[in-house]
């Protein structure tokens, strides 16, 4: 088989199984929402070591503060300052777990969660092995001998209530480097794969406060909707209905919140009166119709709220005309 054909094969594959995703998927509706929970001030403290190796608990600290200054979600407080606060008030940094001592970090700062944690490993490893120093029509026809390194960054992850002073979350965090180096060349040494590890770990705890104190939804207004598999899929979205039409038509994706929330949702007519309320206790994945009948509505201007938990989802004005 020639390669032009492989090609066009491997094409056709592709563009089939996208066809496929497509036709089983549910799209999203166009509105996005975040919600949070609760404000995320954030001050990363020192982290203990209990590995062998030197640095790592600095690496680590600094990657996380670096991966949660860089999300606009969350306003972490500066390290230097933290520094400075905690020596002038003659406060110990690793391992806050006293109550009135993070109370106190967090009457001093602002914040509202402290995360702190130790090191407690780090595991490196050599092994023979290949990689191909030519390739010709797709295909390797010259492999070497080479030596993949790889590094693993073990640690255990705190995150601190500074109101409770009690411990929220306590996770392991496992972060992973390899790279693989042909047989003759050098290798740099193992710092370089702790910082990439560390940073695996950080984003995983980025990801951890987003999915712990926010919520995430979408939605969409419509005219028609027809369910598809799991889902709703709406036609034209929309932000203007007619006394012709006999629903105005509002899907809900709850794509991540806590099993258990409350969602209301509020109709409300120009004049700020609540036309009708509904609410659910919602897990995430599900996905929700609601719909508010137009025959007995004045024209005007509405509005539909969302709220998860008693804080404002999103808001969705729409006109009813003549």
């Amino acid at each position: 088989m020639d390669s032009a054909r492989t090609i066009l094969i491997a094409v056709g594959l592709v563009v089939a199984l996208v066809g496929v995703i497509l036709f089983l998927g549910v799209p999203e509706p166009p509105q996005h929402a975040v919600i949070a929970t609760e404000r995320l001030d954030v001050a990363v403290l020192g982290f203990a070591n209990s590995s062998a190796w030197r640095g790592a608990a600095e690496t680590l600290q600094a990657r996380i503060e670096t991966e949660l200054v860089n999300m606009p979600e969350i306003t972490a407080f500066s390290r230097s300052q933290l520094n400075q606060l905690l020596t002038e008030q003659m406060l110990g940094e690793v391992g806050i777990f006293d109550p009135a001592t993070a109370a106190r970090i967090g009457s001093l700062t602002g914040v509202n969660k402290l995360i702190t944690g130790t090191v407690y490993a780090i595991d490196t490893s050599k092994e023979a092995t290949t990689v191909c120093e030519e390739w010709k029509d797709g295909e390797c026809v010259s492999l070497v001998s080479a030596n993949r390194y790889r590094l693993r960054l073990l640690a255990q992850i705190q995150i601190v209530n500074t109101r409770s002073g009690q411990i929220e979350q306590a996770s392991d965090y496992e972060g992973e480097n390899t790279v693989t180096i042909k047989e003759g060349n050098s290798f740099g040494g193992y710092e370089g794969q702790v910082v990439a590890a560390a940073a695996d770990i950080a984003r995983d705890v980025g990801s951890l406060l987003i999915s712990s104190y926010t919520r995430e939804l979408h939605y969409g207004l419509y005219r028609s909707v027809t369910r598809k598999r799991e889902g709703y899929v709406g036609e034209d979205e929309t932000s203007r209905f007619s006394r012709s039409d006999p629903n105005a038509l509002l899907i809900v994706h709850f794509n991540r919140v806590h099993s258990g929330d409350l969602f209301e949702l509020r109709w409300i007519d120009s004049n700020g009166k609540t036309v009708e309320t509904t609410r659910d206790t919602v897990t995430s994945g599900q996905w929700h119709l609601y719909q508010l009948s137009l025959a007995d509505l004045q024209i005007g201007r509405f509005t539909a709220q969302g709220y998860v938990d008693g804080i404002k989802a999103f808001e969705r004005t729409f006109t009813i005309d003549p």
